[in-house]
């Protein structure tokens, strides 16, 4: 769950498919389009479908009374996650989609272990690295299924990570966030600048659905009975050319 809080308590959590939902938005407004463009689209939209099961049922987290946050889970877990999800993709989206979505999640572990945005420990380490080890070899043979070329499908994951983070820095509440060669700067709490711009028009209109949970929840008990009836809140956000 990525989670925002807000300055009078409460918080505003959406579950990471959900965020991928403006992940697609981007990518279609990209001015340097991507190709092949549908599987492209379809790609950011599902790149987190490996996050589906885990956040139809949030852990919850003692120390803050809130869903456990998604880069709280260490590489191990993570992993387990994230192959589970690559075969989901595979199945139900194609060669490509499948691709780039084990892709990802190579650029998410070179994320945590350079920038140690993962739990650490020598388990943790050992996943990351075995799956990465794991992603180059098959991802070599999709490729050549496919007839596509290192180059083309490196350009693919590169803007799929770029879309992806500006997503992620918008529902997190992030202020400044590097997004590939671009990064966001947050004006005002639903509209942000990027530089360089890398879209196709000079501002566009984003938007998805979070849970607003108005306070923490005294007990996991008490989340998962109150869960089901919480609020929804439509994110609007407003991105603008620097």
């Amino acid at each position: 769950m990525i989670l925002w809080p807000q300055p009078d308590g409460s918080v505003l959590a959406t579950p990471q498919p959900a965020h991928a939902i403006i992940a697609g938005q981007l990518m279609r407004r990209l001015a340097e389009k991507p190709e092949p463009f549908e599987p492209a689209v379809t790609a950011a939209i599902e790149h987190d479908c490996p996050w589906l099961p885990w956040e139809m049922a949030p852990e919850f987290d003692p120390a803050t009374g809130l869903p456990r946050l998604f880069n709280a889970l260490s590489g191990d877990e993570h992993v387990a996650l994230w192959e589970r999800g690559v075969e989901m993709a595979l199945a139900n989206f194609g060669l490509l989609v499948g691709l780039l979505v084990m892709r990802h999640g190579s650029h998410i572990y070179r994320l945590g272990i350079l920038g140690n945005r993962m739990a650490p420990g020598a388990a943790s380490l050992a996943a990351m690295e075995s799956y990465m080890e794991r992603e180059r070899e098959r991802g070599a043979a999709i490729m050549a299924r496919l007839g596509m070329t290192e180059t083309q499908v490196a350009l693919l994951s590169k803007q799929l990570a770029m879309v992806d983070s500006i997503a992620l820095s918008l529902c997190w509440g992030q202020t400044d966030f590097p997004a590939g060669a671009s990064t966001l700067i947050r004006t005002a709490p639903f509209t942000a600048r990027v530089t360089p711009w890398p879209f196709d028009a000079p501002e566009l209109e984003l938007s998805t659905e979070a849970l607003h949970i108005p306070a923490p929840f005294a007990s996991e008990a008490a989340m998962r009975r109150a869960w089901p009836d919480l609020p929804r809140k439509t994110l609007r956000f407003t991105l603008q050319a620097a």
